[in-house]
């Protein structure tokens, strides 16, 4: 054997015994993410320093037209790029959920209407893209769509209006941006049939996005929150017996062929006023567990954003790995230690 052989061979071992930890350094913070509601100056700085020092490689923040441009042509990026540049020096990664309609735009309500003339809409995208280049490539298209609180048009609407105009509108803003959608709302009650809407978008405009983005909760803990991702059920495979029982998240997807794309949970959580603090933590254990811990079949989810960072002030609501003062949860701690672990 050649010294050079025996070199090539002893490199092809090493490479061949790093793999595992270099996938485990890619699955690191880069897998991981919270949900905060774009604070401002020193509240910014505070949340963004737990943000890192939880070793977390993400923030999703909405990103509201209504705010940027609340009047026509007039805009105020202000805000957003206290938050990019916060960000950008922390290391951390934006997912950036653009919505909510200005009044001037829509002969609907104000922040769920339908946009008037979607050029406006586009022209949004277009500058916000453009102008974040570098700082902001991950760009979500409205929020839960199917339900009427977020989003007060039709499904076609949202498809052909929101979702296929933004996804042009982004691309062309920054070639190498990178689309997410639609971020459904796990629910099928009052016309929000999580199932239709995500098979219909994935079939009428999966070529525009990146990555299949999700919303589900579930008050029973993680392993309800994976069943529904991920089991077989009856009438899997045959979309119009869905209705009798329904699919998974995983069989919805498989029924339109879009199975190579990157899919993130983009809203997951507990609040613990209702299940308690502990039990917070072990159902974020439980689910990180699912899902970054190598099992069989349980990859296909490539990052997941807990509901959210911190409690709402005076005990609104306590979805928060952090309390309203700021004081961590056993569950932030959860999150650090299972990043740090795995």
């Amino acid at each position: 054997m050649s010294i050079m052989t025996y070199r090539l061979r002893a490199s092809v071992f090493l490479l061949l015994l790093l793999l595992p930890v270099a996938r485990a350094i890619a699955a690191g913070p880069a897998a991981f993410g919270v949900n905060v509601h774009a604070p401002q100056g020193a509240e910014l700085a505070a949340e963004l320093d737990r943000v890192k020092a939880a070793g977390l490689g993400w923030v999703r923040i909405d990103f509201i037209w209504a705010a940027v441009e609340p009047r026509k042509g007039r805009y105020d990026w202000r805000g957003y790029d206290e938050i990019a540049a916060a960000a950008k020096a922390r290391g951390l990664q934006i997912y950036a959920t653009l919505a909510y309609t200005p009044a001037w735009a829509t002969d609907g309500p104000e922040i769920t209407g339908v946009p008037r003339n979607p050029d406006d809409w586009r022209r949004f995208c277009l500058r916000a893209a453009k102008r974040y280049r570098g700082k902001i490539n991950y760009w979500g298209l409205w929020n839960e769509p199917n339900l009427k609180r977020f989003w007060d048009g039709s499904r076609s609407q949202y498809i052909d209006v929101i979702l296929k105009t933004g996804a042009d509108a982004i691309r062309s803003g920054n070639p190498a941006a990178q689309v997410g959608g639609p971020d459904l709302a796990h629910l099928v009650s009052n016309g929000a049939v999580w199932y239709d809407w995500l098979r219909d978008v994935l079939l009428q405009a999966g070529d525009r996005l990146d990555l299949i983005t999700h919303h589900l909760y579930d008050n029973d803990g993680n392993r309800d929150v994976t069943s529904k991702l991920a089991d077989g059920t009856l009438f899997g495979g045959k979309p119009s017996l869905w209705r009798y029982v329904p699919p998974s998240v995983e069989e919805v997807i498989a029924s339109t062929g879009w199975t190579d794309k990157p899919v993130w949970l983009t809203e997951t959580g507990w609040e613990s006023a209702r299940v308690g603090e502990q039990r917070q933590a072990d159902y974020y254990a439980g689910l990180l567990g699912d899902w970054f811990t190598g099992r069989s079949g349980r990859t296909w989810i490539a990052k997941i954003f807990f509901y959210e960072l911190k409690d709402g002030p005076d005990g609104s609501y306590s979805w928060g790995i952090l309390r309203a003062d700021g004081s961590a949860k056993p569950t932030y701690r959860a999150y650090q230690g299972f990043i740090a672990t795995h």
